[in-house]
């Protein structure tokens, strides 16, 4: 089957569709609306009455609200015409959600999981047409669409007659969906940003996507919550992590967890970066009461990183994917991540509560008597500039108790400048010896741990024929910066085209690792 198809087969879609839309402002109560002209808010019908945010009142409004929803008899005369109802899927990942998993062995579980083994498959996915789709996995028949609120104010812009020549962004970010525990139940929770869409992240209860209504719209966040979030562009995740301070008695709660993503910095009217934002790692309680607004501290967490603010006047900085090392309990034990100024971040939460989730305590690498956090290593080509990192981490087994091969590569696609851009980019696999010692002397003056790519073994990449070579060499901490010497603390390779670079995350398969590279 095909969406498109399926949606075109509906007799009535302005009627008949289940479309929800988010409500303003995180204490919004209740959180979502159905997408009927009587009963959202006043400002989405101020917003849909113009064609543009700066235009005039046209008392369309209804008409507007009426062809989102699929009418199609203004369609040539008032508004654009479309071929298909379903808008473009260009950079949302497809996400499929069945029976729940089998893996959890968590109480009350079981009685969850025996509830809902033949629930509906769902197959979601975000598009451009302002919605998060859910399509039946086994008909294609929607099952729902959800409109996030911040989209209210560009909704009228697709049904504009020149709209092809001026595409936006809407929904164009990948959801995750995974089992949590919210409150005291356990449920399957979809969490996604918009992409390039706008500066906004949300959370459904799709714990039956077949029965979904305005009620199992769980909470946004948006960067009128915290200005230091930009447009999610990284996946989401859903993880379980622990709340309790060191040498407490273990507790753990489920989080929604993303990075900041790009464009949080704001520029003044010379084109300058103001110094009002900063990349973050986001942690969001997933159990935030309904009309509670969010507290940073108390239902929502803020992981700052360090920015370099001369570096940042010419690169803009961010975080965009991250990935999680997890323990015995299925609870997050690190997180590895890199930033767009070419940052590898280490962050220890194994032994740290809530009320230490900064980077202080966080960063498992510190330098001088200041304990100053700094990066594990910061990619840099042979000349000294930095390489931005936009891919997840991949995470490997040591050859020691507690080590880890992390392995990704540099590059991002994400301004105009990228499509030219010949900045040589690489792959790298860095190795965390689990050790919290830095290779810099004096240590008091280390920027990162693993001070240098040449602290690693150079290896080479054939454009023509694919083949990598990375001569064999010593697994540990490097004590020089001579490729010659063992061990090495690593090994990389530069992208042997112009312009190539990895902006995918890549897949650890048995003893190697598959990746996709762009030219």
């Amino acid at each position: 089957w095909t969406a498109a198809t399926r949606l075109a087969a509906l007799t009535s879609p302005a009627t008949s569709r289940n479309i929800i839309v988010g409500n303003t402002g995180a204490a919004a109560n209740p959180v979502a609306t159905d997408f009927t002209w009587s009963t959202i808010e006043t400002g989405l019908q101020t917003h849909l009455n113009k064609l543009s945010p700066t235009g005039s009142a046209d008392g369309l409004g209804e008409d507007r609200l009426n062809y989102l929803r699929g009418d199609k008899s203004k369609e040539g005369a008032t508004f654009r015409v479309r071929s298909k109802l379903m808008g473009d899927v260009i950079n949302s990942g497809v996400i499929y959600s069945g029976p729940p998993s089998q893996s959890i062995n968590d109480a009350g579980y079981a009685t969850f999981y025996g509830t809902n083994k033949t629930r509906t498959p769902a197959v979601f996915v975000g598009s451009n047409d302002g919605m998060l789709h859910a399509f039946n996995g086994n008909t294609g028949d929607e099952l729902f669409a959800y409109i996030p609120s911040w989209l209210g104010s560009k909704l009228s812009a697709l049904t504009n007659p020149t709209y092809n020549n001026s595409h936006q962004s809407y929904v164009d970010g990948t959801p995750a969906v995974a089992e949590a525990v919210v409150g005291t139940d356990w449920k399957t929770v979809l969490v996604s940003g918009s992409g390039g869409g706008g500066r906004g992240v949300f959370a459904l209860d799709v714990t039956d996507p077949a029965t979904f209504t305005k009620s199992k719209v769980m909470w946004e966040f948006t960067n009128a919550d915290d200005a230091d979030l930009g447009f999610v562009t990284g996946r989401p995740q859903i993880l379980k992590m622990r709340t309790s301070a060191a040498g407490a008695t273990a507790t753990y709660k489920w989080f929604a967890v993303f990075g900041s993503g790009v464009n949080n910095y704001v520029t003044d009217s010379a084109g300058v970066f103001s110094t009002t934002g900063k990349p973050a790692l986001f942690i969001l309680d997933l159990s935030k009461p309904v009309g509670t607004a969010w507290t940073l501290g108390t239902n929502y967490y803020k992981v700052s990183l360090p920015i370099n603010s001369t570096l940042s006047a010419a690169k803009a900085t961010g975080l965009i994917n991250f990935r999680a090392a997890l323990g015995f309990a299925r609870e997050v034990t690190q997180i590895f991540m890199g930033d767009l100024h070419g940052n590898l971040w280490k962050l220890d939460f194994s032994q740290q509560g809530t009320s230490d989730w900064n980077i202080g305590k966080l960063s498992y690498f510190l330098q001088g008597t200041s304990n100053d956090p700094i990066p594990m290593f910061i990619a840099k080509d042979s000349s000294g500039n930095v390489q931005p990192i936009s891919v997840a981490p991949s995470l490997v087994y040591g050859p020691i108790a507690d080590s880890t091969y992390v392995l990704f590569g540099t590059g991002k696609y994400l301004e105009t400048g990228d499509r030219t851009s010949t900045d040589t980019q690489s792959f790298y696999m860095v190795y965390d010896n689990a050790s919290t010692g830095l290779d810099s002397t004096p240590t008091s003056s280390a920027i990162s741990a693993i001070s240098d790519r040449r602290r690693l073994k150079a290896g080479t990449a054939n454009a023509a024929t694919g083949v990598v070579t990375v001569p064999a060499f010593t697994i540990g901490r490097a004590t020089t910066n001579t490729d010659t010497d063992n061990p090495r603390s690593g090994w990389y390779f530069d992208f042997p085209n112009s312009r190539e670079r990895q902006i995918s995350n890549a897949t650890v398969f048995g003893e190697k690792i598959i990746m996709g590279s762009l030219i």
